[in-house]
């Protein structure tokens, strides 16, 4: 099915459109704000006009061609208007009622019935019971919220939600990423959370993809959906409920879905390169690191701050976020003291007020510890304030120009950091963000999302062996007996385990190469699913020392 005609619509009518609060308004005075250039149908029994806009009595009224159709009627009178949707050959319906399979067998009975108009007539179903789709982009909506800024709403991750209360929740704060897409699933009677992956891992205008899922559906293309988002670079960071014994009993009844095992979801995630959030904090602020230009390649990192007692409770809550923050280097430290003054503890968290001009002491506490190798990311970690009702006047404007400059001359990536969750200045946040600066809050959750998108990075640029290694062929899982020690080792690395340097060669020049890009002395060995004791047929050879040695060896073989 092509979802296009749902989330990139060329028409788009509202039956039960009206003047009155409802969810017809919301989307006829949204579509105005954010600009949407196609055909829109207003459709309403009684009403000539709505909102200064022709209104159409019905369906078969309306005088064109209609790709998406948002029902805004109760549960009793949907079936009606799919049935007049599927006779008109509409692409896509969105139905926001509830009471279907999540109520039980009558309300089961009569969504199987929907379905079954939709697929017999290749109609797109969102929905039921769910809050609708926005495409920030392309201007469309058929959501049940109004919008009253578009231009801070648009932004580069697309978000699924089976729940349309998480997905508004995500739409509260806007201050350090905005939206491509805005998917609320709901039941998932027909379109699953794969195919909505599948569509947004295409959008040029998504770069990253957030989900928050109760169960999953149709679990091998979701899998095989997490495989390719990886290797186009796109990162999905999914946060799902279910995994308490009451959460997975409520969702039964919610959406009608079974939560599964959180463990071995947990694993699947994984083994196919998905970032897993327990949280909305820790879920926002991954989703805050993925702004940054530069991504962290590992967890070790320098925090440099401007109070002994922050420092203190950054070390204790690095270790609750499971992060690295090593000690200064012996020579680092005693440079940075140079300039500052007696540090505390091992060095890290790096209390930088000392002594002399703090941004002079905070210039040089960067730059030394970025320059140092010894740490991936750096931090700036401050008490930050709203503006509210106290402030640091003046001071905004020597952090962001700070941050800025050391920006500009270390290659790790660099954040500003507010000790507590959710506290940012908008003016600030704009600022850096301009210049690849991503901004984190909260000690925990900052620190924590650091590492989890490092991960990422990590599993990720491993994922896929290149053609030239493995003759350009993939495993056939589903028809091998037994597998060979190459592809059973990509399996563990998948799944998080450290494995040796190795390549596959089918040439003795290819050998050679492979041979010094993982250095000598090296082992080669003959692979295949049919040969599981190489030893007993002299198929391993060890010590091999040079290329010479590569070329004898590979003669024996």
């Amino acid at each position: 099915m092509d979802l296009k005609r749902l989330l990139d619509p060329s028409s788009i009518a509202i039956v039960g459109a009206s003047e009155r609060p409802s969810i017809g308004r919301t989307i006829l005075q949204a579509l105005e704000v954010l600009g949407y250039q196609g055909a829109v149908y207003p459709v309403h029994p009684r009403n000539e006009t709505v909102l200064g806009q022709a209104c159409y009595v019905s369906l078969d009224a309306v005088p064109g061609p209609i790709d998406l159709v948002a029902i805004c009627l109760g549960k009793e009178r949907i079936l009606g208007e799919v049935e007049k949707a599927a006779a008109l050959g509409v692409g896509a319906i969105v139905i926001y009622s509830g009471g279907f399979a999540e109520a039980g067998d009558e309300g089961r009975a009569q969504q199987d019935e929907i379905v079954r108009l939709c697929r017999e007539n290749n109609i797109v179903l969102c929905g039921p019971n769910c809050m609708g789709v926005m495409g920030l982009h392309q201007g469309s909506h058929a959501y049940m919220m109004d919008i009253l800024d578009a231009d801070a709403l648009r932004g580069n991750v697309g978000l699924i939600s089976q729940s349309g209360s998480i997905s508004i929740g995500m739409l509260t704060d806007t201050r350090r990423y905005g939206f491509s897409h805005i998917i609320s699933t709901g039941n998932e009677a027909l379109i699953s959370t794969a195919a909505y992956i599948e569509y947004l891992i295409d959008d040029p205008e998504t770069g990253i993809i957030a989900l928050f899922s109760e169960s999953i559906k149709e679990p091998d293309r979701f899998v095989a959906a997490l495989d390719r988002a990886a290797q186009m670079g796109k990162p999905v960071v999914v946060l799902k409920a279910g995994k308490s014994a009451r959460a997975a009993a409520a969702i039964q009844t919610h959406t009608g879905g079974m939560a599964g095992q959180a463990q071995v979801f947990s694993a699947v995630l994984k083994a196919h390169h998905a970032i897993e959030v327990n949280d909305l904090e820790e879920l926002t602020e991954v989703l805050s690191v993925l702004q940054g230009a530069r991504l962290p390649t590992g967890d070790r990192i320098a925090v440099v701050t401007g109070s002994g007692g922050h420092a203190e409770l950054l070390l204790d809550m690095s270790s609750r976020a499971g992060i690295n923050l090593p000690p200064l280097p012996i020579k680092t430290r005693e440079t940075i003291e140079a300039g500052v003054g007696s540090l505390t503890g091992d060095g890290n968290p790096i209390d930088a007020w000392g002594q002399g001009d703090f941004s002079e002491n905070f210039t040089l506490a960067f730059g030394e510890a970025a320059s140092s190798g010894a740490y991936d990311a750096v931090v700036l970690s401050i008490d930050a304030n709203d503006g509210q009702a106290i402030d640091y006047l003046g001071q905004d404007e020597v952090v962001t120009r700070l941050l800025i400059d050391t920006n500009a001359s270390i290659e790790q990536p660099l954040y500003l950091m507010s000790t507590r969750h959710g506290v940012q200045k908008s003016i600030q946040v704009d600022a850096i963000q301009k210049h690849g600066i991503a901004t984190i809050s909260g000690m925990v959750q900052g620190l924590g999302a650091i590492g989890r998108v490092a991960q990422w990075n990590n599993r990720t640029a491993s994922a896929v062996v290149p053609a030239e290694q493995t003759g350009g062929t993939a495993p056939d899982w589903a028809s091998r007996v037994s597998v060979h020690e190459f592809d059973a080792k990509q399996l563990l690395a998948e799944a998080g385990l450290s494995i040796t340097s190795e390549h596959i060669v089918t040439t003795v020049d290819a050998a050679q190469d492979a041979a010094e890009a993982i250095g000598f002395p090296v082992v080669m060995k003959a692979v295949g699913d049919r040969i599981p004791h190489r030893s007993e047929h002299g198929l391993i050879e060890l010590r091999l020392s040079d290329r010479e040695a590569i070329v004898q060896a590979w003669a024996r073989l």
